[in-house]
């Protein structure tokens, strides 16, 4: 099946997707005739109505990732088009990131290297002073794999008590899972000391964290996004992490990426920048690229993809 690979993956993906399929690479002369490609695996190449259209034997589009607002899905099944994606193959490199963050925040060491850096009259400044995650509340914005995750290891770990706002989760499926659940968003913000948004970006979600809800969280909060860029309101949080209304921020996405470095949160010395990272790491890339290939090779073989969305 002749496969094209619109943006790099990893060399383990690339030599399994050579063994199985005709492989047309990202920087290979052939990858603007799209005409011929029968699939195609992207990660953040945007397969619009326009690229699409000029694919016309295309049967799949194999999503490098989770996160699938770079493919016009409705459009893509109008044409017979199958979309797949990689639901778990990322999940614990992005809840170990949240985990990073939130340790990096609490315990301000990013701004403590640059207090080093800087050069310091004395260890231990009050202005480095942070605290402990243990027994603390952790509050999670969505608890599909990657909130769920998180939620776990941190209840396990430190022995912090979990609630979850998620509309699509049962009190059951939380109970399972020992988080306990609220049916308010305003609740779950005026409760976390961590709170973590894990959802995708819909017309629902977007600005879902902006000033009145900022405004309900403590002072002492941390506020943390992974997921996607638009759903944390950036100019709201920027004026509250200005204020000192809430302890910290990190965010790994932004409405614009790559994040410019002359954003305003980049300013503020209670807030951490990372660059869209979350499954940036060599052991879910591996499975992301492998489990995109697989997805195909289980159409050509006649088979049903197991992630078809």
């Amino acid at each position: 099946m002749k496969t094209y690979i619109f943006d790099p993956i990893s060399p383990e993906a690339l030599a399994y997707a050579r063994s199985y399929l005709d492989v047309v690479c990202w920087d290979s002369s052939e990858i603007v005739n799209y005409a011929n490609a029968e699939a195609v695996i992207v990660r953040t190449f945007k397969m619009t109505p326009m690229m699409i259209d000029q694919m016309p034997n295309l049967k799949i589009i194999a999503k490098h990732g989770v996160g699938v607002d770079n493919i016009d899905i409705p459009y893509a099944k109008s044409k017979g088009i199958r979309v797949t994606n990689t639901p778990t193959a990322n999940m614990n490199s992005v809840a170990e990131l949240i985990i990073g963050l939130a340790f990096n925040c609490v315990r301000r060491i990013t701004q403590s290297q640059m207090a080093v850096l800087n050069g310091l009259e004395k260890n231990s400044p009050m202005y480095l002073s942070g605290y402990e995650l243990a027994e603390k509340t952790l509050g999670l914005i969505g608890i599909g794999k990657i909130g769920m995750s998180v939620g776990k290891k941190l209840h396990d770990a430190f022995d912090m008590k979990i609630i979850a706002y998620d509309p699509f989760a049962t009190t059951d499926y939380c109970n399972s899972l020992g988080f306990a659940k609220t049916e308010s968003l305003d609740e779950l913000c005026s409760k976390g000391d961590i709170i973590s948004v894990s959802v995708p970006l819909t017309k629902e979600t977007r600005n879902m964290i902006a000033s009145r809800e900022i405004s309900l969280m403590k002072e002492t909060a941390v506020l943390i996004n992974t997921s996607r860029g638009g759903i944390v309101n950036e100019d709201d949080l920027y004026k509250a992490l200005k204020n000192h209304k809430i302890f910290g921020a990190a965010l790994d996405v932004f409405v614009q990426e790559p994040v410019r470095k002359n954003h305003p949160l980049l300013s503020c010395d209670n807030f951490i920048a990372t660059p869209h990272n979350g499954a940036n790491t060599t052991d879910a890339l591996i499975r992301m690229g492998i489990g995109a290939v697989d997805e195909i090779i289980r159409l050509k073989n006649g088979e049903n993809p197991l992630s078809g969305l």
